[in-house]
């Protein structure tokens, strides 16, 4: 796809502008968004605030601009939104929690519910028709606990040194822990931490809050799921 100015990077896509309302995705290392750009259309026709996908093919997906802060620059612009902002995620994963998943994403846990598993502050926008989720690359099938874990992690390990942030985003997460199952989402903790351990783009900070939470939590570090859940699919 002929793409125009860069106007944003992340880690692994960069997204250039694509026309009126439009942008291109595209991946930076040139593995395939197809399946990607196939997720958030399922997302969407469910009526999940995913981005509309216009066009995908190889690295790229030609989809809808996004214009509005991230939930983490919202928070860090406005501190009496924090525990609002908590509370939208716990939201948003509610939403996600009732739509089934297409067969052919991988299977994470037991359960046949479609997931995230990167929903967190970066990952939520904020526009004037309300939030929108980006990034679909890991989502995968399962059991909506787990991506409540996946969250609970992020929100919990994501390494900041400013310590207003660090205050704010213990506001967050205790307004997010507040509105979801979270007994249900313990057991899931272990088997996600792993999985953000092994992310290529963790790094050693990251990682530490990882070990730091799963120790508040007496959980032990490579714990079986089946083990963890009892065989539960929660």
């Amino acid at each position: 796809m002929r793409v125009g100015r860069l106007i944003g990077s992340g880690r692994d896509c960069d997204i250039y502008e694509a026309g009126a309302g439009k942008v291109i995705r595209r991946s930076k290392n040139g593995r395939s968004l197809e399946r990607e750009a196939s997720v958030m259309r399922h997302a969407a026709r469910g009526g999940f605030p995913a981005p509309r996908v216009y066009d995908a093919e190889g690295p790229d997906i030609l989809m809808e601009r996004i214009d509005g802060p991230s939930l983490f620059q919202s928070a860090a612009a406005h501190p009496c939104r924090r525990s609002e902002h908590g509370a939208l995620l716990a939201d948003l994963l509610g939403k996600l929690s009732v739509l089934r998943a297409p067969g052919w994403l991988p299977a994470v846990c037991g359960g046949g519910q479609l997931l995230h598993l990167d929903l967190h502050p970066h990952n939520v926008l904020l526009t004037r028709d309300g939030p929108k989720v980006i990034d679909w690359a890991t989502a995968g099938r399962g059991a909506s606990a787990a991506d409540v874990a996946s969250t609970w992690l992020a929100l919990a390990s994501a390494p900041l040194t400013d310590p207003d942030l660090r205050h704010g985003r213990a506001v967050m997460l205790a307004a997010f822990l507040d509105r979801v199952d979270r007994e249900a989402a313990r057991p899931y903790l272990n088997v996600m931490a792993e999985r953000r351990r092994t992310d290529r783009n963790a790094d050693n900070a990251e990682t530490a809050g990882i070990d730091r939470l799963l120790a508040r939590e007496h959980l032990v570090s490579g714990t079986p799921l089946e083990e963890a859940t009892n065989g539960r699919s929660t």
